[in-house]
């Protein structure tokens, strides 16, 4: 750099902290914004201090709608704002098209630079995916880590520190060690998913997602009374495992292992239902004492609906919105519908299903799969949305009739109370968090414990509810909007704002 560029890049930074936002935008365009991250984090946030630093893999623009772990994100960010005045400032990593710095009165938004971007999926605000590549994950994971030491350092004192993910996982030791207060909020559980792999082993439909791999090997010589117990142990072993050079098939064990770390350096974890803090305690035994739940809330409902068949036909609209990966259930659901139409075709003919969440854009092979398999059903009419935007998604939710959620685990499933505050019935999995909000009469949750019974249980869930007269769904679908109401992001963030406040006090009392 130019000696006159540090110079200009220099005045800007003093002037910025005695004047604070009116020179935000020239701040902004300065070569500093790209040469020195160091520098332009203190710079941006010297003149707040924030009360709490919220780090995220990914942070969607300040005025998005998102659903799933960005729309928890971003909502219980916005009530917890809303309820207790604070300032969150967000260290995230930049995606896409992201600005690299963004704020408004209460919260502001630091983006870093990606190490390496060829292996990250987008959308059209953000990361569809995180890193799974092991050079790419550790590289992100120390992006995250250097820039909230840096930040954390910038504010003068102890902050609390709100962690979404294992990705966040440096960072949060690192802080830690250091006397900060941290509070580490659970999205996803590796060790599900390594659940998940196990239990391939007895599944028929297994050559529909990987065919055999290593774990599904394993999970034949494990029986699934002690799977439990394996999973744990590769826990407590994943930290010696993940620096033996591995195939990408085992690749999890790297994600394990700074979930494990989290675990361990946390003050507090947050789970978002009941039943996920008990799979959180029974994977970390260690970490039993430490969880708190913060449940989600439910959005607005959609101001108007959109259904992409024509109206008037009377037939039973389902709709299914999540990510096209197995352990969702796409092809449980594909499997299902096809054996109905083979065993019940006049019912299957009276059935509209709508999927959302890009199957064929971020679905890889197995979202190529499924699609082709539900394309090339003959009776049920069958619509692929692709990837909608958040506000479409809940118009869709809207004019169906019941939310199609199968998969095999879950930390809460928001999609459940998003389709509950638009009217919709819910057929469930029992995975976490859906168990705990999906009730009778409006709910159904179908036992997905058997691998094998899983299809049968979709097919038993979706002729329950073409038994139901278009007055009883309607019914129903208003005593599930009414079912939501019991949550809030209101409630979420008063959850959150005890938890760091407890947080705070173990880190001063050096717990």
């Amino acid at each position: 750099m130019l000696y006159s560029d540090r110079l200009t890049d220099g005045c800007l930074w003093l002037l910025y902290s005695v004047t604070g936002k009116m020179i935000m935008p020239e701040l902004r365009q300065s070569r500093l914004c790209n040469r020195s991250e160091t520098l332009i984090l203190m710079a941006i946030h010297g003149a707040k201090k924030p009360d709490v630093l919220l780090l995220s893999v990914n942070y969607p623009a300040i005025d998005s709608e998102k659903d799933g772990a960005c729309g928890y994100i971003v909502n219980a960010a916005k009530a917890l704002i809303e309820v207790t005045g604070w300032h969150v400032r967000v260290i995230a990593l930049r995606f896409g098209g992201q600005k690299t710095y963004e704020e408004n009165d209460r919260i502001s938004i630091h983006r870093l630079e990606l190490p390496g971007k060829k292996n990250y999926r987008y959308d059209s605000d953000g990361a569809v995916d995180v890193p799974t590549f092991t050079h790419d994950f550790e590289s992100a994971v120390s992006t995250l880590a250097r820039g909230a030491s840096e930040s954390a350092a910038a504010t003068g004192h102890r902050v609390p520190v709100l962690c979404h993910n294992c990705e966040t996982a440096n960072a949060a030791a690192g802080l830690g060690n250091s006397g900060y207060p941290v509070v580490y909020v659970v999205h996803y559980l590796s060790a599900h998913e390594l659940m998940f792999r196990f239990e391939a082993a007895e599944d028929p439909l297994r050559d529909s997602v990987a065919g055999l791999t290593l774990s599904s090997a394993a999970g034949m010589f494990c029986p699934r009374k002690y799977r439990p117990a394996l999973v744990r142990t590769l826990t407590l072993g994943a930290s010696v495992l993940s620096d033996i050079p591995l195939p990408r098939s085992l690749e999890l064990l790297y994600r394990l292992r700074k979930e494990a770390l989290l675990m361990n350096k946390a003050h507090l974890i947050v789970a978002m239902s009941p039943s996920s803090a008990s799979s959180i305690a029974e994977f970390y035994p260690a970490a039993r004492n430490k969880l708190r739940v913060a449940a989600a809330g439910p959005p607005a409902p959609a101001s108007r609906s959109y259904w992409p068949f024509p109206g008037g036909s009377g037939r039973l609209r389902l709709v299914m919105v999540s990510r096209p990966v197995p352990w969702k259930g796409w092809h449980y659901v594909a499997e299902a519908l096809k054996n109905l139409e083979k065993t019940s075709p006049e019912l299957a003919g009276k059935l509209e299903f709508a999927a959302i969440g890009g199957l064929e854009e971020f679905g890889g092979a197995y979202g190529r799969r499924n699609s082709l398999e539900l394309d090339g059903l003959r009776k049920v009419s069958f619509a692929n949305l692709g990837d909608l935007p958040h506000p479409e998604v809940m118009e869709v939710m809207s004019a169906a009739d019941a939310l199609v959620l199968p998969s095999v685990f879950e930390t809460f499933g928001l999609v459940t109370l998003e389709a509950m505050a638009n009217g919709c019935m819910v057929l469930a999995s029992d995975a976490d968090g859906p168990r705990d909000v999906v009730k009778a009469p409006w709910g159904i949750i179908m036992d997905f414990q058997d691998p094998k019974k899983r299809v049968s249980e979709i097919e038993r869930g979706i002729l329950k509810l073409l038994s139901l007269s278009r007055d009883e769904m309607s019914t129903l679908g208003g005593e599930a909007r009414a079912a939501s109401l019991q949550y809030s992001w209101k409630k979420c963030a008063e959850a959150h704002a005890a938890i760091l406040e407890e947080a705070r006090l173990l880190a001063a009392g050096g717990g």
